[in-house]
């Protein structure tokens, strides 16, 4: 692991001040109209390209058999005695 030397937190301070004056001449109403706006768009896009209201194809009965077939048994053992555990 290397160690930051000075250069290094010189250059992260400096792009800590650039960050920060560029929030601060920023407009919250502008940031919030388009952050809406991007919500709205993507949302749409989404119900366009998804389609969420079709019907959905019911799967073939193989499918649904092999869904709910069981996977495996359990067996269970013989009581464990107490005399044994101690």
């Amino acid at each position: 692991m290397r160690i930051p030397t000075a250069t290094d937190l010189s250059n992260a301070i400096d792009a800590a001040i650039r960050v920060r004056d560029r929030l601060a001449s920023m407009d919250a109403g502008k940031v919030a109209t388009r952050t809406v706006g991007g919500a709205v768009v993507l949302t749409a896009s989404f119900l366009v390209v998804a389609n969420p209201h079709t019907t959905p194809t019911p799967d073939p009965s193989a499918v649904v058999a092999s869904r709910i077939a069981p996977v495996g048994t359990v067996q269970l053992g013989a009581p464990i005695m107490a005399s044994a555990i101690e």
